[in-house]
This record gives C-alpha cells, structure tokens and sequence, in this order.
C-alpha cells in the first residue's frame, strides 16, 4: 500500500525546512514509532487489521482498563457514607435520649448577710426540681454558701431514683442562680 502524498505547507518558510520541491515523492511526516508488541512499525500500518488467525497484539496481551482504582474509589466513598450516617445517627439518638446532657434550670433565694444556708437551698433546688417533673429522692447542699456574681456551689443527691449532682451559679447579690444537672 502506497503513503498519500502530504501537501506542502503554504507557510512554511523557504529553504531546507520549507516545502518539498515537486521532484521529490511525499513522505510520512512522522518517523516510525514501536506499535504494543515493541516492534517499529511505519505508520502506514498503524490503522491495518491483523493477519488473519494472528492476535491483534503481537507479543503482549491487550492493555487493560484501570479497574483497580475506581473499585477502591467506590469502596472508599461507601465506607466514608456509612461513617457519616453512623455519626448521624448516633447524634439524633443523644440528642433523643438526652442522656449525659447537662441540664439548667433558672431559681432564686433570698441572700441572709451575703449567703444561703444549707437547708434553705436544699428546699428551693428541691422545688425547682420538682416544678420541672423530677421526683427528689434527697438533697444535700454544704451548711453555708457565700452569694456573689459567679460564685458556685454544688449540691449531691438522688433524682428520680438516679444519683444527681447541682452546680448552682449564682448570677448576681441577690440570690438569683441557675441550676445545672447531671
């Protein structure tokens, strides 16, 4: 099989790299390249069928198709959704539940020379709890707690037949506190 001729290029610049004079015959524009078996083929036989009972790749078995990364790919990405709907699920259930979640509630007393005794905190923090539906088993808060911005004092006992612990906060001089559970 004969290679067509290639035309000359019109803007090509005079000279060696210019176009081929008239006299000469066409040639492939491109040197030979190795076709898949390693062997040099010219082009003119790169787009020809193979010889009949003869594999279309000589010496090595067709290229494959990189399968391998896109099955880690699906793989991958399965596992990354799963872990997110895991992590989903596992919050709406906390949040559900509430179980382990602080809670506070909002109470005041009335402050004797800047503090609260013992048992009168123990009432109010028993009715607040109460008034919120829990069933107070008993309370136990220290003797004296001093009343200020900030100040703290924490309560013991048992809420609804489960051990209960109260961090009052107080908020101000005059006996205004939230109450946090847990």
């Amino acid at each position: 099989m004969s290679v067509p001729p290639v035309p000359p290029n019109p803007f090509a610049p005079p000279g060696p790299g210019g176009p081929p004079a008239a006299s000469q015959p066409a040639q492939a524009p491109y040197p030979a390249s190795p076709g898949w078996g390693g062997q040099t083929q010219p082009i003119s036989q790169w787009n020809q069928p193979a010889p009949a009972g003869q594999p279309a790749y000589v010496g090595q078995p067709p290229p494959r198709g990189g399968r391998g990364l896109a099955i880690t790919a699906i793989v991958l990405s399965s596992l990354a959704l799963l872990g997110v709907l895991g992590l989903g699920g596992f919050l709406v259930v906390g949040m559900v539940s509430g179980a382990g979640m602080p809670y506070a509630l909002n109470g005041s007393i009335t402050v004797v020379d800047k503090g609260v005794q013992g048992p009168d905190l123990e009432a109010e923090l028993r009715r607040i709890v109460e008034d919120d539906g829990g069933f107070v088993d008993q309370v136990e808060c220290p003797q004296r707690s001093q009343v200020g911005q900030g100040l703290v004092t924490v309560c013991h006992g048992s809420v609804d037949g489960y051990d209960w612990t109260g961090v009052v906060v107080f908020e101000d001089d005059d006996g205004s506190f939230i109450l946090t559970e847990y």
